[in-house]
């Protein structure tokens, strides 16, 4: 988690992110202070994930993303991928943007910076789902119990 706020708080000119769970709200500070400085952020969320209450939880974290100018995309099913691309260093793995993943399960992604690698993660899977995606243009519906799923979620 440390080494990707740092690299969102470096990046210049772009942050690609796919994942399911977006818990940390560390993550969407920073992201949110790099579309300010004029980065391009772009976000790939699946409409459903394997826990209603990330679902849940994800719906305050798209309309919080996109009250900051962060463009969030909706993908159509449910994805398991957690990949980002930060200017030109990528990091794939299993661990998703929650403390679960992160503190808990100690699980683990892979970075490189190697050209080619980036470039085919963008050409293979970025650029192909931002297509498959709808992109949110308004906030969701929220709900008063939306709330509370992201007070859970927080814990997970």
């Amino acid at each position: 988690l440390r080494t990707q706020l740092a690299a969102i708080a470096r990046s210049k000119q772009r942050i690609y992110i796919q994942n399911a769970y977006f818990t940390s709200d560390d993550m969407i500070y920073e992201l949110a202070k790099a579309r300010r400085r004029g980065v391009d952020v772009r976000i790939i969320i699946p409409y459903q994930s394997d826990s209603g209450v990330i679902n849940r939880s994800n719906v305050t974290a798209m309309n919080a993303m996109l009250a900051n100018g962060i463009r969030v995309f909706i993908y159509p099913k449910e994805s398991h991928i957690k990949g980002a691309i930060y200017d030109g260093w990528i990091c794939l793995g299993s661990a998703n943007f929650d403390q679960l993943s992160l503190r808990i399960n100690k699980e683990m992604n892979i970075a490189t910076s190697h050209p080619q690698a980036v470039q085919a993660f963008l050409e293979q899977v970025m650029y192909p789902d931002f297509e498959k995606s709808v992109e949110l243009t308004e906030p969701l519906p929220e709900k008063w119990s939306d709330f509370l799923m992201e007070t859970i979620a927080d814990q997970l």
